[in-house]
């Protein structure tokens, strides 16, 4: 009896390894075929636009200008297709600019490209009537939390600075985001005002002029998107979305740029707020999935 019993757990020890090994292997053999298909799709769409770029120098030589149009834009879609094809997704770059420094720069420089209006590059920001929090603070840690729930999305984020010491002036700025070609830049700011009642948030936008007339709609649209949200999430008081023709920052920009003032330090209530850390989550989240929504 105790032969059979042992014959009997044998088998089941046999049979059981048997169906491990083919189960593994089947499963890493979906794998294998899994990423060899995803591969040959990325290989085929890699030799596609060498065709393209093959026949776009050809129609270029014989200077039939039409159909090179025509394979460049075609060139343009596989290459956006390639991309997804690796990634799942075409990766949006958005450009986070937190705030003022520690030091203040008293240097100017122009209002907009050629305009006399010289403004300070630098000028230090403000502080908690309260707390005494430096602006530059809170402007810091919302970016940073805002950074990284936006890298959770999968998001490429780029800062400005990662330092409260690094000192940048709003052409400077504004360079961040046109040299990466970003689909947003925003910039994180906190409000203050001489009447300690006035609370609540705003969202600067540009006014529409010849220097920001090809980002005015774009900025009008994700800033909006982006401050509803922030107000739904929050639970704060809504102080609008302004337009404004006088900020550097905006008339340099040659992508979509927001600034959002997120309360008012000069306010008891939103002072206290600003500098606690649940606060703080609520604002970067508020920020992060408005944002999300706006670029989808």
């Amino acid at each position: 009896m105790k032969f059979f019993l042992l014959a009997f757990m044998c088998l089941l020890i046999i049979g059981g390894a048997f169906y491990g090994g083919i189960y593994t292997e089947k499963k890493h053999g979906n794998t294998v075929q899994a990423i060899a298909l995803k591969e040959k799709g990325a290989t085929n769409a890699v030799a596609k636009a060498k065709e393209l770029e093959e026949k776009i120098e050809i129609a270029k030589a014989k200077g039939e200008v039409a159909k090179a149009i025509l394979a460049e834009e075609k060139l343009q879609v596989k290459s956006e297709e390639y991309k997804k094809d690796l990634t799942g997704r075409s990766k949006r770059v958005v450009v986070i600019d937190p705030g003022h420094s520690s030091i203040v720069d008293l240097a100017t420089e122009p209002e907009a490209p050629g305009s006399k209006i010289m403004k300070i590059k630098e000028p230090g920001g403000g502080h908690g009537d309260f707390t005494k929090t430096p602006e530059y603070v809170v402007n810091m840690v919302v970016a940073v939390k805002l950074r990284s729930l936006l890298q959770e999305k999968g998001y490429t984020v780029i800062m400005t600075k990662t330092k409260s010491t690094q000192v940048l002036g709003s052409i400077a700025r504004a360079e961040v985001g046109n040299k990466a070609k970003a689909d947003l830049v925003i910039r994180i700011h906190a409000d203050s005002s001489d009447e300690t009642s006035v609370q609540g948030s705003t969202m600067l936008i540009p006014t529409d002029t010849k220097y920001t007339d090809s980002i005015y709609k774009t900025s009008k649209e994700y800033g909006q998107i982006v401050f509803n949200n922030l107000i739904k999430v929050v639970g704060m008081n809504s102080r609008g979305v302004v337009e404004k023709s006088d900020m550097t920052g905006f008339n340099w920009s040659k992508v979509p740029v927001m600034l959002i003032e997120m309360g008012f330090q000069s306010n008891f209530t939103e002072d206290h707020l600003l500098t606690t850390d649940s606060y703080q989550d609520k604002l970067a989240k508020g920020l992060a999935d408005g944002i999300d929504q706006a670029l989808k």
